[in-house]
């Protein structure tokens, strides 16, 4: 059996979710990221996209007949990275078992926050009524998640397991992100010499973001925010508010890190909810002219680092090829 590191998009809108005609090629639901590597179902974000994936992961357990065993990260505790985990259906099986780990950034456990998400009268059961194991933790940026083999999910010092990766072992660092209201936590998943870099929900910064520069450093892949177009992030034309300081980045901020850090290719994600599919894939366009392998996420879309060596980017007609190809 091969090496598996895969990353699959479920929900790339921002702030809330969104359904019309015209929003249909990148899809409408909020921020959740599934990964598969090496035999382990890994999780960023609970927006609406965690819905479909958790009825696709049932699906799978099922024909496996084995129980789930996952690995939720939350970046930080904003509705739309919350809002899907009340109809997260592997929450509801016995036999499932959830690790959810969040930032210890706030003045209350994660786990109360969750718990009064999931509460009447805003939700008809509560957290305590979901069949699955559930543990919830609080993970510092000083702190990593180690996956070593089948062993399960356990905390580290990331300065004392600062030895070299082991073969088979999964290692998950975090970073503290200042750059959004209430602060965000950045993940980076490194495992069999691959990594990929999850900034969400930051606003970059004059000469780019330094500390995620250095932390995404060679990345095979960054999934950044890219909520704004540059027009609508100065506000400029009619009617249209400026949202410096609203915590997100523009296509540009993100280029400009997946430059300077060195990354193999740049997915943007959190688009705007009144953005329509010409306009996001505009965006994706103008992106390619600054960072070549850059690209806009879609629902659906599947990236396995072992067997997709070669970039892949999404053209006007919306096919992902591959660039060397010359097609």
């Amino acid at each position: 059996m091969g090496k598996e590191f895969s990353v699959k998009f479920w929900g790339v809108r921002g702030s809330h979710p969104v359904s019309s005609a015209n929003q249909l090629r990148y899809g409408g639901n909020t921020s959740s990221i599934e990964f598969r590597v090496n035999g382990h179902i890994i999780l960023i974000d609970a927006g609406t996209g965690i819905i479909n994936l958790g009825k696709n992961l049932i699906s799978s357990s099922i024909q496996a007949n084995q129980p789930l065993n996952v690995t939720l990260l939350l970046s930080h505790l904003h509705h739309d990275h919350l809002q899907g985990f009340p109809f997260f259906s592997p929450a509801f099986i016995l036999a499932n078992r959830i690790s959810i780990f969040g930032p210890d950034i706030y003045s209350r456990p994660v786990k109360d926050v969750i718990s009064s998400v999931m509460q009447p009268p805003k939700f008809p059961l509560r957290l305590s009524d979901l069949a699955a194991k559930i543990d919830i933790a609080e993970l510092s940026a000083h702190q990593e998640i180690l996956v070593n083999g089948k062993s399960a999910v356990q905390m580290a010092d990331s300065n004392l397991s600062s030895h070299a990766i082991e073969q088979d072992e999964i290692r998950i660092s975090a970073m503290h992100s200042y750059a959004h209201p209430g602060g965000s936590f950045f993940y980076r998943i490194d495992y069999g010499g691959k990594s990929i870099v999850y900034a969400n929900d930051t606003e970059g910064y004059v000469g780019g973001d330094r500390r995620l520069i250095h932390f995404a450093e060679g990345a095979d892949l960054l999934i950044h925010d890219a909520q704004y177009t540059q027009a609508h992030y100065l506000g400029l034309g009619k009617h249209v508010r400026s949202t410096q300081g609203f915590g997100h980045s523009t296509s540009e901020m993100a280029c400009e890190v997946a430059r300077e850090a060195r990354v193999r290719q740049l997915a943007l994600v959190h688009f705007d909810p009144g953005y329509d599919d010409d306009t996001v894939m505009q965006m994706s366009l103008s992106a390619r002219e600054v960072f070549p392998q850059a690209f806009a996420a879609y629902e659906g879309l599947e990236i396995d680092l072992f067997n997709s060596e070669k970039i892949l980017f999404e053209p006007q007609v919306f096919k992902f090829q591959d660039l060397a190809s010359g097609d």
